[in-house]
């Protein structure tokens, strides 16, 4: 056995282990951060937020990002910050404007996937997952301190929509998301699905002979 063929091995067995299931980071992005996920000067224009609905007289763009903009808000944090439709702060149009974040699953088990973290909105506002219903919500004058969300359920392989729904019941309009975690599951190969299908003792005894050819190669090395 190679070395290259030991390691896809012991990847394998290691995966198919109850409890032992490998978990990966989902990449997402706060609010108020540039493409490097640092955060942009007030009033500077941000990434990967972008603007998917707004009331029927809005002029901000289908497909453009937020500005940074915190007037009277709890405070911005060292990696997320308070972001609005314009530098100004005002939207200029009352009503909803929803904003989402595009995260990518691929190779990720979506079964597995949990995303945690904390939101806020001027006005009323909601976030949630692909279209779903709301996770959590926030009320309409409830911009004093930031609200908590989970997000355990309704991921589909590859890629994923996070919405942010926020009312401007008239300017200045604002939200803020911070993530806190974001982790799945490394999903397992079709082609190592005979190994899940083994009894535990008989996983546990093929990890021990790995383990020994391991070590037998790393002698010969």
């Amino acid at each position: 056995m190679g070395k290259a063929t030991f390691v896809a091995a012991w990847f394998a067995v290691v995966s198919s282990l109850p409890g032992l299931a490998l978990a990966a980071a989902i990449p997402v992005h706060n609010t108020g951060v540039n493409s490097s996920d640092v955060l942009v000067a007030p009033g500077a224009q941000t990434a990967f937020w972008t603007l998917s609905a707004k009331p029927a007289t809005a002029t901000e763009a289908i497909g453009s990002t937020p500005f940074r903009f915190n007037c009277c808000y709890f405070p911005d944090t060292a990696t997320a910050a308070w972001v609005s439709p314009q530098a100004s702060g005002n939207a200029g149009v009352a009503g909803f404007y929803t904003y989402d974040l595009v995260i990518d699953l691929t190779g990720l088990n979506p079964a597995t996937a949990s995303i945690t973290g904390t939101f806020g909105t001027d006005n009323d506002g909601s976030i949630s997952l692909n279209s779903g219903p709301p996770v959590a919500t926030t009320g309409f004058g409830a911009f004093g301190s930031p609200t908590p969300f989970t997000i355990n359920s309704g991921f589909v392989a590859g890629l994923n929509t996070i919405h942010l729904q926020v009312d401007n019941g008239g300017d200045p309009t604002a939200f803020f998301v911070s993530f806190a975690t974001a982790t799945a599951n490394v999903a397992v190969s079709t082609v190592a699905s005979p190994v899940p299908a083994l009894s535990l003792p008989a996983l546990a005894g093929l990890a021990v002979l790995l383990a020994l050819l391991g070590t037998a190669l790393a002698r010969r090395a």
